[in-house]
């Protein structure tokens, strides 16, 4: 007798139980999550997110598409006059101070400095240091570039410099920020990318 009532307490108890998981499984919230892309290339045409921080850019073509005001009211006094080629820095003439030729084409920067009888003083390039490949076309290949190229001029005595740029690559304005970081004084800054005006000169017409 006291077997039997054992064993209905112990089921009473195990149905009280099965009851109450039941009831905090029906209380429970359900999260459902996004979809999955099915392969990489759903992925990539779904693309990726970008945040609205403020994220620093080091490219000389950022904002191409963007139109912005520009006063040109005080656009003269920026360029270069008679009086500029005569002024010193450093001691040194405007017109003989040592030019710095940086090509920024799209895979990489190269770097030629010369001096005011164009003779070559020293070149480099961002393959000569050390960058293969995808890793050539990086703003840091063109800041170490900078630096390697301001670094060789230290060595050689030479502190103030002109600089003239060409191209649209990503080592634009990187190379002459490793110019000032390896402590060469840039006075001038010309940009000589050539810009075609009318394009290129449209096919003959089809005669049928």
């Amino acid at each position: 007798m006291s077997l039997r009532r054992l064993v209905s307490d112990l089921g009473r108890m195990c149905l009280q139980t099965a009851s109450q998981s039941m009831e905090i499984q029906q209380n429970r919230a359900i999260h459902a999550s996004i979809r999955a892309a099915d392969s990489i290339r759903d992925a990539h045409r779904q693309g990726t997110r970008i945040g609205t921080g403020q994220v620093e850019t080091m490219e000389g073509t950022t904002g191409a598409g963007i139109q912005t005001a520009v006063n040109t009211s005080s656009i003269d006094a920026r360029l270069p006059t008679a009086e500029t080629l005569k002024q010193q820095f450093d001691g040194v003439a405007y017109h003989e101070l040592p030019l710095v030729y940086i090509r920024a084409s799209k895979n990489n920067t190269l770097v030629t400095v010369m001096d005011n009888k164009n003779e070559v003083i020293t070149s480099t390039s961002c393959r000569l240091e050390g960058f293969k490949n995808a890793r050539k076309k990086t703003t840091i290949a063109g800041q170490t570039t900078g630096v390697a190229a301001g670094q060789r001029l230290v060595r050689r005595g030479i502190r103030t410099v002109r600089v003239q740029v060409k191209g649209l690559g990503p080592g634009r304005m990187t190379c002459v920020k490793g110019l000032t970081v390896a402590g060469v004084h840039v006075v001038s800054i010309s940009d000589h990318t050539p810009l075609c005006e009318l394009g290129p000169r449209p096919r003959k017409i089809r005669r049928i």
